[in-house]
């Protein structure tokens, strides 16, 4: 048996569930939420509902899988005595400092996106110390195959299909500097041209944990015909295929992006914490705004000329994703299969 855990954090479901329909298995989670959409998007997936961590962990010895698939790192605290192979998947893609860590050294198998999170954890001086595959990026297989048509997205997204649709997908409030709205999200909201869908598309954390700027933001939108408020959905993708062109900040969404090859635009929120030019590799992509006044007209300058960066976002398409062939969660599966055999 193959064991996947998730908690609510519904968000990283998608790094894992496409994995999960090509071996077969087991998603255990404690997030109703999580649960809940499983059942609902993913029937053929058996998933069970647990209270509590210490009771997952029981029924996880029970079971006694293979192998552990997880896309965060409970390795060493949640699944340490249950016998099977722990595997890394990770939930993103982002340089945020979070996303990358010593604790993958912990695994029996680490997947990796691509040639950057190679370089990346060489550069930690530990890529030679880890037991790795790059295979790509699973929940991305989907654009790849040419299976999400931007129409019927904006259709089945109640938006004017032959309207220009932006995107806005800050990150969340997690006080690093890494989001935008706090700074630009009215701007966005209440400046947005009469002929435009704007989708805004929050990260589900914003709604669980920011109680200052997420009401200001769902009052703007409320007010506005032209712009679709999304405050808690667990996958981006298809909503990312609606749009001609994203603002965002320091996230995966920013990478995801690359896969539809379509302009950006970044906002820089001026507070950084930590390691700026590291998180903000992937600006080299589209304009960057520093300050206010300035969103839309540049949104509208790129519209008019799309192709301007198109160069550099294929090479970081390249660069990013291993074989961008929609094959990556059967790569996947291959190989923890494969290491859960051993």
């Amino acid at each position: 048996m193959i064991l996947y855990y998730v908690n609510n954090s519904i968000h990283q479901i998608p790094s894992f569930i496409y994995i999960a329909l090509e071996t077969g298995g087991k998603v255990l989670t404690d997030g109703k939420d999580s649960y809940a959409l499983i059942k609902r998007d993913f029937p053929q997936i058996d998933v069970e509902f647990i209270e509590s961590l210490d009771a997952i962990r029981e029924r996880a010895n029970e079971l006694q899988p293979e192998a552990i698939v997880q896309p965060d790192f409970w390795v060493n605290h949640l699944f340490a005595e249950c016998g099977g192979k722990q595997v890394q998947v990770f939930h993103g893609l982002s340089d945020k400092k979070y996303g990358r860590s010593k604790k993958v050294l912990l695994y029996d198998l680490v997947l990796l996106p691509g040639k950057k999170e190679e370089d990346a954890y060489r550069t930690m001086g530990i890529l030679d110390k880890m037991k790795y595959q790059t295979v790509g990026y699973p929940k991305l297989d989907r654009v790849f195959q040419g299976k999400i048509n931007q129409e019927e997205q904006r259709i089945k997204l109640g938006l004017d299909p032959d309207k220009t649709t932006v995107l806005y997908a800050p990150t969340w409030n997690d006080r690093t500097g890494n989001t935008s709205y706090p700074k630009f999200g009215v701007e966005v909201l209440n400046q947005v041209p009469s002929d435009i869908n704007l989708v805004v598309k929050l990260h589900p954390n914003t709604k669980s944990y920011d109680k200052k700027y997420y009401p200001i933001l769902k009052e703007i939108a409320a007010k506005k015909d032209n712009i679709l408020f999304i405050d808690y959905a667990a996958d981006i993708i298809p909503i990312m295929a609606t749009a001609d062109l994203l603002i965002g900040d320091i996230s995966s969404v920013t990478h995801e992006f690359m896969a539809f090859q379509r302009p950006l635009v970044f906002l820089d929120s001026g507070f950084h914490l930590f390691q700026r030019k590291a998180r903000t590799w992937i600006w080299q992509a589209g304009d960057v705004i520093k300050k206010k006044g300035q969103v839309w007209p540049t949104v509208l300058e790129r519209l008019e000329h799309p192709e301007e960066y198109a160069d550099i976002r294929q090479e970081i398409l390249e660069y990013i994703f291993y074989k961008p062939d929609g094959n990556a969660a059967k790569r996947a599966a291959q190989a923890i299969l494969e290491a859960s055999s051993v």
